[in-house]
Protein backbone atom coordinates (compact mmCIF):
# COMPACT_ATOMS: atom_id res chain seq x y z
CA UNK A 1 0.00 0.00 0.00
CA UNK A 2 1.35 3.79 -1.08
CA UNK A 3 0.92 5.92 1.72
CA UNK A 4 1.45 9.68 0.94
CA UNK A 5 1.91 12.80 3.41
CA UNK A 6 0.51 16.40 2.42
CA UNK A 7 -0.54 19.10 4.52
CA UNK A 8 -3.75 18.46 6.64
CA UNK A 9 -4.29 15.22 4.99
CA UNK A 10 -2.64 11.79 3.44
CA UNK A 11 -3.30 9.76 0.81
CA UNK A 12 -2.97 6.03 0.54
CA UNK A 13 -5.07 3.37 -1.52
CA UNK A 14 -8.54 1.89 -1.67
CA UNK A 15 -9.28 -0.64 1.65
CA UNK A 16 -12.05 -3.02 2.12
CA UNK A 17 -14.90 -1.19 3.40
CA UNK A 18 -14.01 2.33 2.01
CA UNK A 19 -17.25 2.28 -0.13
CA UNK A 20 -19.75 3.68 2.18
CA UNK A 21 -17.68 6.35 2.55
CA UNK A 22 -16.74 6.70 -0.79
CA UNK A 23 -20.65 6.58 -2.01
CA UNK A 24 -21.74 9.06 0.30
CA UNK A 25 -19.05 11.75 -1.06
CA UNK A 26 -20.21 10.67 -4.95
CA UNK A 27 -23.80 11.02 -4.28
CA UNK A 28 -23.35 14.19 -1.85
CA UNK A 29 -21.45 15.86 -5.08
CA UNK A 30 -23.09 14.51 -8.26
CA UNK A 31 -26.68 14.29 -7.16
CA UNK A 32 -27.57 18.10 -8.64
CA UNK A 33 -26.37 16.92 -11.87
CA UNK A 34 -28.64 15.77 -14.92
CA UNK A 35 -27.46 12.05 -16.05
CA UNK A 36 -26.56 11.15 -11.93
CA UNK A 37 -27.03 7.92 -11.30
CA UNK A 38 -26.82 7.10 -7.43
CA UNK A 39 -24.53 4.91 -6.64
CA UNK A 40 -25.03 2.04 -4.01
CA UNK A 41 -22.60 -0.69 -2.62
CA UNK A 42 -23.67 -3.18 -5.58
CA UNK A 43 -23.78 -0.64 -8.05
CA UNK A 44 -20.08 0.72 -6.75
CA UNK A 45 -18.83 -2.66 -6.66
CA UNK A 46 -19.72 -4.00 -9.97
CA UNK A 47 -18.87 -0.74 -11.97
CA UNK A 48 -15.46 0.38 -10.37
CA UNK A 49 -13.87 -2.98 -8.58
CA UNK A 50 -15.19 -5.38 -10.76
CA UNK A 51 -14.34 -3.76 -13.81
CA UNK A 52 -11.72 -5.41 -16.04
CA UNK A 53 -8.33 -2.87 -16.44
CA UNK A 54 -9.13 -1.63 -12.57
CA UNK A 55 -7.22 -2.69 -9.61
CA UNK A 56 -7.84 -2.15 -5.99
CA UNK A 57 -4.28 -0.71 -6.23
CA UNK A 58 -5.81 2.17 -8.67
CA UNK A 59 -8.34 3.78 -6.26
CA UNK A 60 -6.61 6.38 -4.24
CA UNK A 61 -8.64 7.68 -1.13
CA UNK A 62 -7.60 11.19 0.30
CA UNK A 63 -8.46 12.04 3.79
CA UNK A 64 -8.13 14.36 6.83
CA UNK A 65 -8.37 12.53 10.52
CA UNK A 66 -9.61 9.41 9.11
CA UNK A 67 -12.53 11.72 6.86
CA UNK A 68 -12.54 11.17 3.52
CA UNK A 69 -11.95 14.43 1.14
CA UNK A 70 -11.84 13.18 -1.81
CA UNK A 71 -11.10 9.62 -3.94
CA UNK A 72 -9.67 8.91 -7.59
CA UNK A 73 -10.00 5.16 -9.81
CA UNK A 74 -7.98 4.98 -12.43
CA UNK A 75 -7.44 1.93 -14.83
CA UNK A 76 -4.09 0.83 -16.19
CA UNK A 77 -4.82 2.50 -19.63
CA UNK A 78 -4.91 5.69 -17.81
CA UNK A 79 -8.89 6.10 -17.98
CA UNK A 80 -9.76 7.91 -14.55
CA UNK A 81 -13.59 6.73 -13.87
CA UNK A 82 -14.42 8.40 -11.16
CA UNK A 83 -13.20 11.46 -9.49
CA UNK A 84 -14.38 13.09 -6.76
CA UNK A 85 -13.50 15.75 -4.03
CA UNK A 86 -15.21 17.44 -1.06
CA UNK A 87 -15.14 21.33 -2.45
CA UNK A 88 -15.87 22.82 1.00
CA UNK A 89 -12.21 21.64 1.97
CA UNK A 90 -8.85 22.75 0.09
CA UNK A 91 -10.29 21.83 -3.45
CA UNK A 92 -7.11 22.42 -5.65
CA UNK A 93 -5.04 20.93 -2.89
CA UNK A 94 -6.86 18.08 -3.25
CA UNK A 95 -8.05 17.66 -6.81
CA UNK A 96 -3.75 18.58 -7.35
CA UNK A 97 -2.79 15.43 -5.17
CA UNK A 98 -5.10 13.06 -6.47
CA UNK A 99 -4.30 14.12 -10.50
CA UNK A 100 -0.37 13.99 -9.65
CA UNK A 101 -0.64 10.54 -7.61
CA UNK A 102 -3.01 9.28 -10.81
CA UNK A 103 -0.32 10.39 -13.24
CA UNK A 104 2.59 8.53 -11.37
CA UNK A 105 0.41 5.48 -11.36
CA UNK A 106 -0.48 5.00 -15.05
CA UNK A 107 3.19 6.28 -15.67
CA UNK A 108 4.12 2.92 -13.95
CA UNK A 109 2.28 0.77 -16.93
CA UNK A 110 4.38 0.66 -20.23
CA UNK A 111 1.00 0.37 -21.88
CA UNK A 112 -0.73 3.69 -20.65
CA UNK A 113 0.78 6.86 -22.82
CA UNK A 114 -2.14 9.10 -22.21
CA UNK A 115 -4.49 9.82 -18.87
CA UNK A 116 -7.93 10.80 -19.53
CA UNK A 117 -10.79 12.58 -17.20
CA UNK A 118 -14.31 13.23 -17.45
CA UNK A 119 -15.27 15.53 -15.21
CA UNK A 120 -18.55 19.09 -15.27
CA UNK A 121 -17.49 21.66 -17.35
CA UNK A 122 -18.46 23.62 -14.55
CA UNK A 123 -16.18 22.47 -12.20
CA UNK A 124 -12.85 25.48 -12.89
CA UNK A 125 -10.84 23.71 -9.66
CA UNK A 126 -10.87 20.56 -11.65
CA UNK A 127 -9.72 22.71 -14.60
CA UNK A 128 -7.34 25.08 -13.66
CA UNK A 129 -5.63 21.89 -11.87
CA UNK A 130 -5.57 20.03 -15.12
CA UNK A 131 -4.01 23.00 -17.28
CA UNK A 132 -1.28 23.40 -14.93
CA UNK A 133 -0.18 19.51 -15.50
CA UNK A 134 -0.56 20.12 -19.13
CA UNK A 135 -3.91 18.70 -19.94
CA UNK A 136 -6.05 19.73 -23.32
CA UNK A 137 -9.26 20.38 -22.81
CA UNK A 138 -11.81 18.66 -25.24
CA UNK A 139 -15.51 18.87 -25.94
CA UNK A 140 -17.66 16.58 -24.69
CA UNK A 141 -19.49 14.19 -27.51
CA UNK A 142 -23.53 14.37 -28.06
CA UNK A 143 -25.22 12.79 -25.82
CA UNK A 144 -28.21 10.16 -26.92
CA UNK A 145 -31.26 10.75 -25.03
CA UNK A 146 -34.26 7.87 -24.51
CA UNK A 147 -36.77 8.08 -21.57
CA UNK A 148 -37.19 4.47 -20.50
CA UNK A 149 -40.86 5.83 -18.39
CA UNK A 150 -42.22 8.46 -18.75
CA UNK A 151 -44.31 8.90 -15.83
CA UNK A 152 -41.89 8.56 -13.66
CA UNK A 153 -39.68 11.48 -14.98
CA UNK A 154 -42.64 13.74 -14.93
CA UNK A 155 -43.16 13.01 -11.26
CA UNK A 156 -40.11 13.75 -10.45
CA UNK A 157 -39.61 16.61 -12.26
CA UNK A 158 -43.32 18.09 -11.22
CA UNK A 159 -42.20 17.17 -7.79
CA UNK A 160 -38.68 19.48 -7.76
CA UNK A 161 -41.03 22.57 -9.63
CA UNK A 162 -41.16 25.54 -7.23
CA UNK A 163 -43.49 27.28 -9.20
CA UNK A 164 -46.76 25.52 -10.18
CA UNK A 165 -49.34 27.63 -11.17
CA UNK A 166 -52.54 27.37 -8.97
CA UNK A 167 -55.92 28.15 -10.23
CA UNK A 168 -55.48 25.71 -13.41
CA UNK A 169 -57.78 22.62 -13.79
CA UNK A 170 -57.13 20.68 -16.71
CA UNK A 171 -57.13 16.88 -17.17
CA UNK A 172 -55.02 16.42 -19.75
CA UNK A 173 -54.63 12.78 -22.03
CA UNK A 174 -50.96 12.71 -23.60
CA UNK A 175 -51.28 9.18 -26.44
CA UNK A 176 -48.19 8.83 -27.87
CA UNK A 177 -47.49 7.24 -31.10
CA UNK A 178 -44.37 5.19 -32.12
CA UNK A 179 -43.91 4.63 -28.79
CA UNK A 180 -41.66 1.56 -27.74
CA UNK A 181 -42.93 -2.01 -26.44
CA UNK A 182 -42.22 -0.69 -22.61
CA UNK A 183 -43.87 2.69 -22.42
CA UNK A 184 -47.20 3.03 -21.48
CA UNK A 185 -49.48 4.29 -24.69
CA UNK A 186 -51.36 7.00 -22.70
CA UNK A 187 -50.01 9.19 -19.84
CA UNK A 188 -52.26 11.36 -17.50
CA UNK A 189 -51.86 14.95 -16.26
CA UNK A 190 -54.28 16.11 -13.82
CA UNK A 191 -54.09 19.43 -12.72
CA UNK A 192 -56.21 20.88 -10.19
CA UNK A 193 -55.43 23.92 -8.09
CA UNK A 194 -51.61 23.97 -8.05
CA UNK A 195 -51.65 19.97 -7.69
CA UNK A 196 -50.37 17.77 -10.10
CA UNK A 197 -50.96 13.73 -10.30
CA UNK A 198 -49.27 11.66 -13.39
CA UNK A 199 -51.20 8.08 -14.29
CA UNK A 200 -51.10 5.88 -17.46
CA UNK A 201 -54.75 5.84 -17.04
CA UNK A 202 -56.85 6.65 -20.35
CA UNK A 203 -58.70 9.60 -19.29
CA UNK A 204 -62.42 9.12 -20.40
CA UNK A 205 -63.14 12.90 -20.42
CA UNK A 206 -59.92 14.54 -21.07
CA UNK A 207 -60.00 18.61 -21.17
CA UNK A 208 -56.87 18.23 -23.72
CA UNK A 209 -55.81 16.11 -25.77
CA UNK A 210 -52.09 15.30 -27.16
CA UNK A 211 -51.00 13.42 -29.53
CA UNK A 212 -47.25 13.34 -30.41
CA UNK A 213 -44.20 10.30 -30.31
CA UNK A 214 -41.79 9.64 -27.58
CA UNK A 215 -38.95 11.38 -29.29
CA UNK A 216 -41.20 14.82 -29.55
CA UNK A 217 -42.25 14.59 -25.70
CA UNK A 218 -38.57 13.84 -25.28
CA UNK A 219 -37.62 16.82 -26.78
CA UNK A 220 -40.09 18.64 -24.43
CA UNK A 221 -38.82 17.93 -21.60
CA UNK A 222 -35.03 18.32 -22.23
CA UNK A 223 -35.75 21.56 -24.57
CA UNK A 224 -37.01 24.90 -23.67
CA UNK A 225 -40.73 26.68 -24.12
CA UNK A 226 -39.49 27.57 -27.68
CA UNK A 227 -39.14 23.65 -28.11
CA UNK A 228 -42.83 23.25 -27.39
CA UNK A 229 -44.06 25.95 -29.92
CA UNK A 230 -41.67 25.04 -32.49
CA UNK A 231 -43.25 21.21 -32.44
CA UNK A 232 -46.67 22.56 -32.24
CA UNK A 233 -46.00 24.80 -35.83
CA UNK A 234 -44.44 21.67 -37.35
CA UNK A 235 -47.53 19.15 -36.83
CA UNK A 236 -45.22 16.78 -34.42
CA UNK A 237 -47.18 17.77 -30.94
CA UNK A 238 -50.78 18.07 -31.78
CA UNK A 239 -53.02 19.93 -29.06
CA UNK A 240 -56.34 19.50 -29.14
CA UNK A 241 -58.75 22.15 -28.88
CA UNK A 242 -56.91 24.87 -30.68
CA UNK A 243 -58.56 27.13 -27.76
CA UNK A 244 -56.64 25.07 -25.50
CA UNK A 245 -53.13 25.42 -26.91
CA UNK A 246 -51.87 28.15 -24.29
CA UNK A 247 -52.43 26.00 -21.22
CA UNK A 248 -50.95 22.79 -22.30
CA UNK A 249 -47.72 24.92 -23.48
CA UNK A 250 -47.92 26.29 -19.72
CA UNK A 251 -48.71 22.89 -18.06
CA UNK A 252 -45.99 21.10 -20.01
CA UNK A 253 -43.74 24.29 -19.57
CA UNK A 254 -43.79 23.30 -15.74
CA UNK A 255 -42.14 19.24 -16.77
CA UNK A 256 -38.84 20.95 -18.35
CA UNK A 257 -35.63 20.69 -16.98
CA UNK A 258 -34.47 24.15 -16.12
CA UNK A 259 -30.78 24.56 -17.34
CA UNK A 260 -29.78 21.25 -16.64
CA UNK A 261 -25.99 20.70 -15.64
CA UNK A 262 -25.05 17.39 -17.54
CA UNK A 263 -22.74 15.02 -16.02
CA UNK A 264 -21.53 11.60 -16.86
CA UNK A 265 -18.33 10.08 -15.18
CA UNK A 266 -16.71 7.48 -16.57
CA UNK A 267 -17.65 4.60 -14.59
CA UNK A 268 -21.25 5.04 -16.31
CA UNK A 269 -19.81 4.25 -20.08
CA UNK A 270 -19.57 0.45 -21.13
Amino acid sequence: MSIQEAKEYRLRTYQRGDEKDLILLFNKVYEHFAGFVPRTLEYWRWCILSRPGLSEEGIVVALDAGRVLGYAAVERSGNILEFCYDSSCDGKAIVSKLLEWCLRYTESYQGANSITLNAPVQDNTIRRVCKELGFTEEPFPSLFLRVLDLPYILRKIIKQQKKVEKGLNEAILVTLKKFPSWCAKHVAILVQDGEVTISTEKLEHPTVKIDADISTISLCIFGTKRTICKAIFAGSLKIRPLRKIPKAVKILSWFQLRNPRWFIPGADYG
